[in-house]
């Protein structure tokens, strides 16, 4: 099979998921996406789960809403969405904004998994505690790690979720806009 056989069955699946009851419905408005962008970047970023509806729609992670702070972060990388990867821990978008079940999570692992062992990332940008605890359980604050496998080094960054920092003041927002473009740079040279 070659590589865009693999993203296309891995997107078919992902798509057809039924594995978490009342999730994946157009109906009850809980409908998931698939990874998004570039699938030889040096980047990707891990959410927690689908945002709603805008997200839904143009089935890309972080459209609209908090996802304006990780678009600035691009713009001030000189860099487009589309080349780089975003994905989440759960590609659906759990009913009522609510947090992700511990199932659910654990349902769309082997998604996540494929995803990260086919693009071998220098850098992952953990976006938000599921992202964090999914990647490394022991993270409780915001930091950077680094993970060794047999053939490379990858820098995990551990963050806060753009909705937390959407919160913030102003200049907290601004540097943390700083902080990813400057990571994203990184991934890039």
């Amino acid at each position: 099979m070659n590589n865009t056989d693999k993203w296309l069955n891995l997107r078919h699946s992902i798509k057809s998921c039924q594995k978490c009851e009342g999730l994946n419905s157009k109906e009850l408005g809980t409908e998931n996406a698939p990874g998004y962008g570039n699938t030889n970047s040096r980047i990707i970023f891990i959410g927690q789960s689908l945002c709603g509806k805008p997200c839904i729609e143009a089935q890309i992670p972080f459209t609209g809403g908090s996802g304006k702070l990780l678009d600035l972060a691009f713009e001030q990388a000189n860099i487009e969405k589309k080349d780089i990867y975003i994905t989440n821990v759960v590609k659906c978008h759990p009913d009522g904004n609510r947090k992700s079940e511990p199932h659910e999570i654990a349902n769309c692992s082997p998604y996540l998994e494929k995803e990260l062992s086919w693009l071998s990332p220098k850098i992952i940008i953990c976006l938000g505690k599921d992202a964090w605890t999914h990647i490394n359980p022991t993270v409780s604050r915001p930091c950077v790690k680094t993970m060794h496998s047999a053939n490379s080094v990858t820098h995990v960054h551990f963050v806060y979720h753009p909705s937390f920092i959407m919160k913030k003041p102003k200049a907290v927002r601004e540097e943390y806009i700083r902080n990813l473009s400057k990571v994203i740079v990184e991934a890039n040279t």
